[in-house]
């Protein structure tokens, strides 16, 4: 009896660890368009969309800390696009450029350099 009371616990433990964070739906009678949104323990987000007529479309997010401190997010989805912006400090102040060249500074004095300027 023992065995099969710790299967059932397990299986909804694996149930509950492997269900998305967040998931939503909306729409009436027989289109509906449902959004599941899951992080996992390391801050990586997986959101997917998908509706009753079979479409679907999924972005995916990492972060990477490297050892000197900087962090890169990066984002890609289900249709080939991507997008990644890093950021640090040091001395000067706090830094980010992403992938598509935009840099912004912010100076420790408060000084606003680049940032869609």
């Amino acid at each position: 009896m023992l065995p099969s009371k710790l299967s059932v616990a397990v299986s909804v433990a694996l149930a509950v660890l492997s269900a998305p964070s967040y998931a939503e739906c909306f729409g009436e009678g027989a289109y509906r368009v449902c959004t599941e949104t899951y992080t996992d323990s390391r801050g990586n987000t997986t959101i997917r969309s998908y509706d009753t007529q079979g479409n679907s479309y999924s972005v995916n997010t990492e972060t990477y800390r490297s050892p000197s401190g900087a962090t890169t997010i990066r984002s890609y989805d289900s249709t080939g696009n991507s997008y990644s912006v890093r950021s640090w400090s040091d001395s000067k102040g706090v830094h980010s450029v992403d992938t598509m060249g935009n840099r912004c500074t912010i100076t420790k004095t408060g000084k606003v350099i680049g940032c869609g300027q």
